[in-house]
C-alpha cells in the first residue's frame, strides 16, 4: 500500500476490549440515523448525547468530534463500495464472470451502507481535504478496475458498448445517487433491489444478467373498517 495511503488511513481509537468496540459501534450507528435525517450541521453532540442515552465524555473518549465520526462512517461506506472491482491477480476467471460478481457485491455494499454513502455525498465540502482526496483515489482506483474489466470482456467478445469510461461514468451515476430514491422500507425487499439494479447494470454493458429471483412483495398491514 502506498505510503500516502496508509497515512490517511490511521485507525480511529478503540477500547482494546471487546465492550468498548461495541460501544463504539453503537456510537456510529446512532450517528449515522442522526445525521441521515437531520444533516451534518442540523445533528449536535447534545442530541446524540441525548439519543445514546450518554454523556459527552462518554462520546468524546471514542471520538474527538462530529466530524470524526463523519469521516469514520464515509470511509467505511467508500471502503465497502469502492473496492467491490478488486480481485486476485491469480483469479482465472473472465472478466464477464468478474463484472457479474463485482457489480453484484457493489450494489449489495451501496444497498447496506446507503445511509452513510447519502451522508458523505451530502457534505463532501465540509470534509477535510486530504480526506476528500482519499476518498478520490479509492474512486479513480475503482473506475480503473471496472473499465480494465470492461475492455477486456469486449475484446473477449462478450460484452457490448461504446466507451468504457463514459459508460462506467453512467454506471456511477446510476448507483451513487440510489440515495435520493431508495428506502428499505419502500416497495421491494433490499434483495429484490439488488437484483434489478444489478441486472439494469449488466445490461448496460451486454452482459446477459443471471435469472432473476421472484420479488418479495411487502406485507400490507390490514385496513380496520371504521364501525359504521
Amino acid at each position: 500500500m502506498p505510503a500516502a495511503r496508509q497515512a490517511t488511513a490511521t485507525p480511529f481509537r478503540t477500547r482494546s476490549n471487546g465492550s468498548g468496540i461495541d460501544k463504539r459501534e453503537r456510537i456510529l450507528a446512532v450517528a449515522e440515523d442522526l445525521f441521515y435525517r437531520h444533516g451534518l450541521a442540523g445533528t449536535t453532540m447534545d442530541m446524540l448525547c441525548a439519543e445514546l442515552g450518554v454523556t459527552k465524555p462518554y462520546v468524546y473518549y471514542y471520538f474527538r468530534d462530529k466530524h470524526e465520526i463523519v469521516e469514520t462512517l464515509a470511509r467505511r461506506a467508500s471502503v465497502a463500495c469502492l473496492t467491490t472491482m478488486r480481485f486476485a491477480d491469480d483469479d482465472p476467471r473472465s472478466a464477464e464472470l468478474k463484472l457479474a460478481e463485482g457489480l453484484r457485491r457493489w450494489v449489495e455494499a451501496c444497498v447496506m451502507h446507503f445511509r452513510a454513502s447519502a451522508l458523505a455525498f451530502r457534505v463532501t465540502a465540509s470534509l477535510r481535504p486530504e480526506f476528500r482526496a482519499e476518498l478520490r483515489e479509492l474512486a479513480d482506483d475503482f473506475y480503473a478496475d471496472l473499465v480494465a474489466l470492461m475492455e477486456q470482456g469486449r475484446r473477449d467478445g462478450r460484452l457490448d458498448f461504446e466507451d468504457a469510461a463514459i459508460t462506467a461514468k453512467a454506471m456511477g451515476g446510476v448507483v451513487g445517487f440510489m440515495y435520493t430514491w431508495y428506502r428499505p422500507e419502500g416497495r421491494l425487499a433490499p434483495e429484490e433491489v439488488v437484483e434489478r439494479l444489478s441486472a439494469t447494470l449488466q445490461r448496460m454493458i451486454g452482459l446477459r444478467p443471471r435469472p432473476r429471483i421472484a420479488a418479495t412483495p411487502r406485507p400490507r398491514t390490514p385496513t380496520r373498517r371504521k364501525p359504521s
